[in-house]
Order: C-alpha cells, then structure tokens, then sequence
C-alpha cells in the first residue's frame, strides 16, 4: 500500500519538472515570447459580464498602457468595446477592465492589431488555442428572468458539460458530472415530469446528489454507504461498467411548453485514476492585501463584493486547505489533462466583514444595538469539485506553466445571523482557470473565478477571487495529507427564520406574514437535500399539509401551494434533516400564526392594486395621453361633486412611467387574489403600442407582448420574451369589472381575490361608485435602457386593517361616549397596539396617522354657533376624549430605487442642509386608509344643540411626482420626477431614512351630517419624514418614518362642509381645522423576503 502511494507521489514530482515554471530554466537560446495564459480562457463560455480579462505572458511587456490600448481590441459583432489596460507583476501580466458591463448572452474576442513588444526585443502574436486567432469567449446569460437575455439558444439544450467524451476532460470513476444549459431549468422541474438519474449497466440507479439552479445542473454520484464519506478516495465508480445519465423532460423556466423540453443521456465507462495522491492545498494569507496575484494584481485570497445594496464590502481574507485528490499521472499521456478532485463538504473561511449599507452607513445589530458584523464567511463544497490540470494551450515551451480547470459548486454563508440571511445561496458552476507550477518543491496554483451572490434577494453582486494555493510536494507530505483532512461531526443548528418567534425583533414580525410569503429556515451549514424530502412536516391548526420546498445553500424555503392562511397557527417539525456528512438537526417545533380576518359583522370588500410597477395604480383619464412628451393623465375622481364654496382640488397630470429594459411588470394587491382569474392576454393583457396624435383614441396597438406571468397570492409578475425596446411604448391591462359573473371560475372577465370580488381600481371615485361596468387599469409606460440601480419593493406593514376591507372591524355595543361600531376598541378582530395610555394618551402604531381639530374648535356659519366645540372620534363638548379612537389605519406598499452614494438636499433654498448618504427614489402609489369620525356641536338658530358626525369612510392619499425642479414655486411646477430621499448615520449611529412627500388627499365617500357637500378633494400637504432601519435576523429591512413636521398650518387641511340643506346651498357651512401633530404619523415599511416560492408560473 505504501509502494503504490509512493507511485502516486510520482505526479507532483513529473509536475515539477515539466511545468516548472514561466522563467526559462535551460540556457540554451532565448525563447520566443509568447501568452502563457488568460482569463476567459480561449473558448470559455458563461463568462460574467462584469469580469475583467486578464492576460499573462513568457516574458514582461515592455509597451505601454497608452501603446497597448492602440495593439489590444475587445470586440463583439464586430463592434469594439472600449476598455483600459494596467500592467501587473512588472508588466507579465495585463488587466483589461471593460468600460461598461459586457452584453449578456454574445460572443466576444480579444486579439492583437500588431504583435505587443516583450523584454529581449520579443514579439508577442495573437494567442490561439482553439478556432480563429485571439481569445474567443461568451458571457453569460442575463439574471432577468427573460427569455431574450437568459436564453443563449431558441431550443432548450445542454450548451456544454463536463466531462464530456468530445473534450480534454474525460470521465474518470471520482468525476462529478455538470451540466450548462441553453435556458434556465424551471424550479419545478420535477412537479413538472422531469427526472434526473445515473444508472449502471443494469439500469439501477446510482446513489446521487442533484443540484439544480438556474441553468446549471450537476450530478455528483457517492456510493459509500456513509455520507461523510462522500468524495474519499473509497467514493468511486466502477471502472469496468458502463454508465448512463439520464435527464428527462426536463422543463425550461422561460418556456415550459411540453415541446420545450429537454431529454437526453450521456452514456461512458469511467477511467481509472488510481492510485490516487492527496495534496494538503492551503489558501495564503496575503497579509492585509500585501501579497498580491501575479495574475491580475489583486490581493491573494481576498473576497469584496460589489454591489449597489453594500458598496464595496471587503475585502475578507480566505484562510483553510484543501485536499485534493490527484489521478496517477504514469497512466496519463503528457498531452492529456490529469484530473483531481476537492472533496465535497470541504470549507473555506474567511474573515469577519463590517456590514455597511451602500459602503457608507453602519448596520447595526437588532439585538444588540452594535455594529453589525459578518463573522466568519464560509464556502461549502455542495459537491466533489473537478479538476483537470492540462498541457499549456498557448504554447509548447515546455518551460510554461500547466493550466489548471476546476469546476465546483458552493454553499456560502456567514456566521452572524443577518447577513447569513442575506447571503445564504447556493452559487452554482463555479469555473477557476488558472496556471500551476512547481517551485522549491511546493505546488503553486494562481486561479482567477468569479462569483455573482444575489444580496438580500434584490441584487446580484459580483465578486473577482485570486485563488492562490500551495501544497508540498515531499514525499512525507502527500503520505500525511489524507489522514489531515477532519470530517464534519457537528449537527447543524438553526441560525434564524421567518416570521420568526414571539420574541423576535421586532415582536411584530408574525403580524406582518402575509399569504404568498414563503416559511424560510436559515441553518449555519448546508444540508442535504434529500433529507429536506421527508425531514419537515408543516401542520395547519394540527392537521399536516403538503408544502412545496426548496433549499438554497443554508437555508430551506417552504410554503403552502396557494399561500399560508389567516387566523391559522402552523406548526414547523423538523425531524431527520441532515448536513452534507450526514449529521442530524436537533430543532424543536417552531409555531406560529397568520393575524385572522374573518369574523362576525365583517364586510368583505375588493382588492386594491397597491403599487404597479411601472405606472401609478388609478384609472386614468388618457383624454391627454401624449407618449412621445412623456404625458399620461389625470386619475379618474369625483371632485366635480366638491362644495363650491370651498377650497379647490389640486390637480395633477402624471408623466408616463420609464421602465427598464431588462425588469419585469409587477402588481402587488392588498388581498389574497384568486391566481386563476390572471389570464395573460385576456385579464392581464400587454401590448406594444404607436401614437398617431393626442389622446388614447389615438393608440394603435403594434402587437401582444408575448411573455410568461408569475403569480403569487398577494403579486403577480409579467416577464417579457425579449426585452422592452428603449424608446419604444407599451401598456399592460389589468381588467376589472362591477359587473355580476365578473369573477366566475372558467369566465373570468375581471382579475378577481379568493372573495370572488373583482379588482376596485376607481376608489378616487368612491367605494361603491354607480358607474357599474367595465373599469380596467390601463397604464402606459415608455422603456428604457437597463440601469445599474437596484429596484427594492417594500409593503407597509404591520397593519391594523388586516382584512385590507378600509374598516376596523370591532362588535357594536352601547355607548354613551358617541363610540361607533367600528370604534369599538374592546372586542374586535384586530386589536387595538398602541404605546400609550387613555390617561397620556396614545402614540401611533404602525402605518396609522393621528388626526385631531386644532384647538378642538370649528368654525360654524352664524346660524349655528359660530365658533364651535369639535373632536375626532366621539361627542364634542361633552367633556368626553375618547384617546383610542383619533387614528386611521393605512393600506398600501411602495416600489422604491436604490441608487448609490450621494448627496440628498431636503430644502434647496436652504445652504448648508445637504446630507451624505445612499440616494433612494420613492414611486409614487396610491394608499387608502380606514375611516374616521369628526363631531361638531352646533346650535341651530343659536339655541337649538345638535352633535353632528362627519363620517370620512375610506381615504385615499396620493403621493405626488416631485418637482422637477426643486426650488419651483407655485402650482404649475412641472411633477415628473420620482421622490427623493436619502439613508444616512443618524444621531445614534444608526442608519436613518429621511425624505419629503408630497400627498394630495381625497374623501370620495365622506358622508356629512344631514346630507350635504364637502370640499375634502384633491387637498395637498407635505410630510417630512425620518426614522430608523432596522435589519431583521431573516434578512428583511424595515424603515420607521415619522412625521417631523407640524401638519394643519396655513389651513392645510382645513375641511369645508356645506350641510342642512340641499347640495351646495345648505343651510350650515362648518369649517374643520384639522391637523396631524409631530410625529403623527408613524410609516413602517418591511422589504420583501429574502427567499421567494412563487405559488405558480406559466
């Protein structure tokens, strides 16, 4: 056994002598220049587009930067592609840095005009490895979810794998199998009738781990009968067997059609690698970034991310080995490529990051209240990674470095519970190239990869790693190396999960899960997917329920096809799940609740759209439509129905929206929607469109926009086939109707909730407007270029108003204290969760402003009193308060822009106010609010006393397009812009978010005493806004906004009602002053999950 290791050893030994190096070791006569190597390599595919290239050559450079930029093109269909070069390692390696992000999914080449000068009078050609001359390479698909930009081939395909029997890396009996494909695999690829198996030549099935993610799959087989004994030189196939991989029906995410799928094998007999050697490869310290790659300059080992979401965070130091196991080279032709392996479950580490927001402004920890760190980041090997170590591509010099292949998938995350929540995922395809040599007796491998972590579920970022790894050569090393290496022994342990425990931080975070958001588990280890498969039971109100799952590196996401229920309890047991070694979870049953919102008295009411992405959620009167000067309309209101007597509606005409090239259409609703009733091309139809004059009847539609629809409980999302054309027009449809049968299963005609009520898209008009027929929410929007700015949904909540039906719904009872039904604050279905007291009076709960009558007075005509006693919420001079009935409760959520690092100016007229921080832009929505009571006590004729109630029903409060410029006064300042604000360091050190609203309010469905009018339409004001964020243990953001502003100056929301008579001569006119007091209004805004599990796609 000793002989045959000492055989094994031979490989690094052979290694040393014939890939010794990049300096020439024989002095015979000077060699001839050449490239050594480069990242893309030639011919490599699925290349970021955000990667540098990187070229290193025999011999140093001696033109340059400004000469080498004239010799070096970077080109795509023959256009070139601006770039710089700096010069690394004394000019033997150079770094191309493209201006601009590559196009996804194209083809690219990189070649010299004239041969480059190298040192000794040297002249370096264009390189050549396989096809034309120069580097030839192929970025990746897009991200977006569109077929245009995620698709790389029409058809649903294998693009490459590894191994493959037509390419240097062949199938060995330790190698696992990978697989690109021409589109991304749908999620529900199983669901869905597809299958993935390795059989033996028996047709049984091969023990296998499968991973699946986007349009990658790899099948790693292990056949020991222990897990941790998985990738161990024991883990190997049969040489003398034939084997067949097969993959079956597999469906495609950007066309799932039956003739869209994938079916194919890949048949082989495995070669043998033994006997096999084990190098110990330890990742260097660069010694705070003092030691560099001779590739391309950077730190060794160092992580930093890139993103708009955290800036620039890094960089982190990877530290821990590697044991890879290397094939017995004697048995490898010198042209042939030696492959090795890195066993699965093996972990690297790195050091502990400051988790900032945008680079500038400190998270800090909820818990804690200090600044939030990363702890230890680890990498996980999901599966044996793969690698091949290859004669040099480039040259034939004997004297040139070997080249060195490995493919792996990881897991990563942190230690802290935050960012682990928010970097947890699996990266798939992991593709180093790199070079290796021996010097001193020590391997060398310098690699360049790239990896693309999506952040917080909103982003991806990107991340360049200069991999350098060393291992001994000696003999008493490599006989050392396998018994180093520790397996896992320790179970995994949960970190954190969503909603989270009644005693999470913050506590509310159980009333804020709504149907469609997912359960999601996040571990401190990756698990082992099969086990996920029977390991988790979720039970409704003690009744077991079928879930779908997913995992994605440490986490397990789960949820109830059609979406978790209200006033349900679910129970989450966790019972046999294991790590990737096979260590078994020990977590007790987690529990918890989704607010109820059915019960006695409770009227139902339709869904709203809460915010449309692009456009703003109100039909709109398109009389004035003019798409080429970016003009939409006005909503549809009842203003014409105002007092004439008092204050006139603001009116504004809204600018048609932008949309990016590359996002998708996106509604999110106030209620569980019926997924059914979304039928594309008929309840939700998108089309392109041309304009002939003003107006929409001078719309002609170009064509149907095809594309697949998403669909969740609470949102439904459109992804176009190929992207929006910048400059070009388009609208979306979402149909509504009041008519009966509007929501009858198999006929819809309208987009309709789980009631079977219809989508409400005139509430400017009122709840229950006479108009009847047809109201469909028609939105126009002009597309754009991509953006690099980060689109970031938010949803307010918790909200008091849970049933989203405008009402608090509370059991009627008596009361001499003028307290209403729906004032009730004793019995209801949501509870009244308020700080405060009835003695102090009661501060504002989330999303619910505070109204009250300045000087709890108003001004009566003189026929009823003059001045007169007034209050919210109950009887007015009747020495009685009533504290817990003067707030109304908000229904809505907000699409926001995350932008990057700037300066916010809250008043342009004010010098010296301007903050540094990370620019957010606010869409503007539409939100609607429950209803409240206002009493007067007037005496008729000045004797006759009479209390009168003005019932607001539902509000409804637009936040208004900025001003596009700043310091315009007046009412015809030009509103086309979205709302500015900013996240910066507040007082505390924590982050805060400070902005300006301007909001218009209307009262469609006011009812005033006596029948009357009333002048509550279209009435602008301003909140000032600013409040902490907080980041929760699951990953999400939420955002306070109070109001630091007095809100009832200047007659702000002065209400003129015109009663006791017949419309607008009545015989009373009432003046109501109202106000909301600083801080007033308390906003709080929560960022979608982290994790998503959409309940359907098309």
């Amino acid at each position: 056994m000793k002989y045959n290791k000492t055989l094994a050893l031979i490989p690094a030994i052979l290694l040393a002598a014939c890939g010794g190096g990049d300096k020439q070791t024989i002095d015979e006569k000077p060699r001839p220049g050449s490239m050594v190597y480069s990242f893309p390599m030639d011919g490599q595919a699925d290349i970021s587009p955000k990667a540098d290239i990187v070229l290193r050559f025999s011999h140093a450079i001696t033109d340059d930067e400004a000469t080498l930029q004239n010799k070096i093109t970077l080109q795509s269909n023959d256009q070139p592609q601006p770039f710089t070069v700096t010069l690394i390692d004394n000019g033997k390696s150079l770094k191309l840095e493209p201006a601009n992000p590559l196009a996804t999914g194209e083809e690219f080449t990189v070649t010299f005009q004239e041969p480059l000068a190298a040192e000794g009078g040297r002249q370096i050609t264009p390189p050549n490895a396989t096809g034309d001359d120069g580097i030839q390479f192929a970025t990746r698909g897009a991200y977006a979810g569109l077929a245009g930009l995620a698709n790389t081939a029409d058809t649903f395909d294998i693009a490459w794998q590894v191994p493959a029997s037509d390419s240097p890396f062949q199938a060995m009996n330790f190698s696992t199998f990978r697989f690109a494909m021409t589109q991304p695999v749908h999620p529900e690829w199983q669901s869905l009738g597809g299958s993935i198996q390795l059989q033996d030549a028996n047709g049984e099935e091969v023990p296998a781990t499968v991973l699946v993610k986007g349009n990658r799959i790899t099948v790693d087989p292990c056949v020991t009968p222990e897990l941790s004994q998985c990738g161990s030189k024991q883990d190997i196939l049969d040489t003398g067997e034939t084997y067949t991989l097969h993959l079956t029906n597999l469906a495609s995410l950007t066309d799932s059609s039956e003739d869209n799928r994938f079916t194919g094998e890949f048949t082989f007999t495995p070669r043998d690698t033994g006997p096999t050697v084990v190098l110990q490869q330890t990742a260097v310290d660069s010694g705070n970034g003092e030691l560099s790659s001779v590739l391309n300059g950077q730190a060794l080992n160092a992580v930093t991310l890139n993103s708009v979401l955290q800036g620039e965070a890094g960089p982190s130091q990877q530290t821990g080995d590697l044991f890879a196991e290397l094939a017995y080279a004697p048995a490898f032709d010198a042209d042939e490529a030696l492959p090795l392996r890195i066993p699965k479950g093996s972990v690297l580490k790195s050091t502990s990051l400051n988790v900032l927001v945008g680079g500038k402004v400190q998270v800090l920890d909820a818990a804690t209240g200090e600044d939030q760190q990363t702890g230890t980041i680890k990498v996980t090997m999901l599966s044996d990674a793969s690698g091949y170590m290859s004669p040099n591509q480039y040259t034939d010099d004997i004297n040139a470095p070997r080249h060195i292949t490995l493919f792996m998938d990881v897991s990563m995350n942190t230690e802290a519970a935050q960012p682990n929540a928010a970097l947890s995922q699996d990266l798939m395809g992991v593709e180093l190239r790199g070079i290796a040599l021996v010097r001193d007796g020590v391997l060398t491998i310098d690699a360049i990869g790239m990896v693309e972590p999506n952040l917080l579920g909103q982003e991806f970022t990107d991340s360049t790693i200069a991999f350098h790894l060393q291992a001994a050569t000696d003999a008493d090393s490599v006989l050392d190396a396998e018994n180093l290496r520790e397996l896992d022994a320790t179970p995994p342990s949960l970190v954190s999960w969503m909603p989270g425990p009644a005693n999470a931080v913050p506590a509310t975070r159980q009333s804020m899960q709504r149907p469609g958001d997912p359960i999601i588990l996040f571990f401190d280890e990756p698990l082992d997917p099969k086990s996920i498969e029977t390991g988790i039971t979720v039970s409704e109100n003690g009744t077991p329920i079928d879930v779908q799952h997913a995992i994605d590196g440490t986490t397990v996401t789960l949820n109830k096809a059609g979406g978790l229920e209200h006033g349900k309890t679910y129970d989450v047991s966790v019972n046999g799940v294991s790590d990737l070694a096979g260590n078994v979870v020990a977590l007790d049953t987690l529990t918890f609740s989704l607010d109820p919102i059915e019960g006695n008295n409770v009227e139902v009411r339709p869904p709203l759209a809460l915010t449309t992405y692009p456009g703003f959620p109100c039909e709109t009167n398109h009389s004035a439509l003019d798409l080429a000067n970016g003009v939409l309309g006005q909503c549809y209101d009842v203003r014409g129905d105002a007092y004439n007597g008092g204050r006139a509606a603001t009116v504004d005409i809204m600018p048609v929206s932008e949309m990016p090239a590359d996002r998708p259409i996106t509604v999110v609703f106030s209620k569980s929607m019926d997924i059914n009733s979304f039928i594309l091309g008929q309840t939700f139809a998108v089309e392109k469109v041309t304009q002939s004059g003003i107006g929409a009847g001078t719309v002609s539609v170009v064509e149907s926009v095809p594309g697949r629809l998403e669909k969740n409980t609470q949102r439904v999302r459109f992804f176009p086939d190929q992207p929006w054309e910048p400059g070009a027009h388009y609208r979306y449809t979402l149909a509504s109707s009041e008519s009966s049968g509007a929501c009858s299963p198999g006929s819809y005609s309208a987009i309709c909730d789980t009631d079977g009520l219809a989508l409400k898209t005139d509430l400017l008009e009122g709840l229950n407007d006479p108009d009847g027929g047809n109201d469909p929410l028609v939105i126009y929007f002009t597309a754009t270029e991509a953006v690099s700015t980060v689109f970031t949904p938010l949803r307010n909540l918790p909200i008091r108003d849970t049933n989203s039906n405008f009402l608090i719904d509370c059991n009627p009872y008596d009361s001499s204290k003028g307290n209403r039904a729906f004032e009730n604050t004793d019995d209801c279905l949501e509870p009244f969760a308020h700080e405060g007291s009835d003695a102090e009076g009661w501060a504002p709960s989330a999303n619910a402003p505070k109204l009250a009558v300045r000087n709890q007075t108003a001004q009566a005509s003189a026929l009823a009193g003059g001045n007169v006693p007034a209050q919210v919420g109950c009887d007015a001079g009747e020495g009685v308060s009533c504290p817990r009935s003067k707030f109304i409760y908000q229904t809505y959520a907000l699409n926001t822009e995350v932008k990057g690092p700037g300066t916010y100016d809250p008043d342009p007229t004010v010098e010296g106010d301007e903050i540094e921080g990370i620019l957010v832009d606010l869409y503007p929505t539409l939100l609607a609010t429950s209803s409240i009571s206002v009493f007067t006590k007037i005496k008729l004729a000045g004797l006759i006393p009479l209390q009168e109630e003005t019932v607001t029903n539902t509000q409804v409060l637009r936040m208004r397009y900025a001003k596009d410029d700043p310091s315009c006064t007046g009412s015809n300042c030009a509103r086309n812009s979205l709302i500015p604000g900013v996240i910066a360091e507040g007082e505390n050190g924590q982050p805060v978010f400070i902005t300006k609203a301007d909001l218009l309010l209307d009262a469609p469905d006011m009812v005033i005493p006596l029948g009357g009018t009333h002048d509550l339409y279209g009435r602008p004001f301003t909140l000032d806004l600013k409040g902490d964020i907080t980041f929760f243990d699951d990953g999400r953001m939420q955002i306070e906004q109070r109001n630091v502003n007095f809100v009832g100056n200047a007659d702000e929301l002065l209400v003129t009602a015109n009663t006791a008579g017949i419309s607008q001569i009545g015989l009373v006119t009432i003046k109501l002053p109202l106000e909301i007091p600083v801080g007033g209004t308390y906003l709080n805004f929560i960022s979608n999950p982290v994790k998503d599990l959409p309940a359907q796609y098309e």
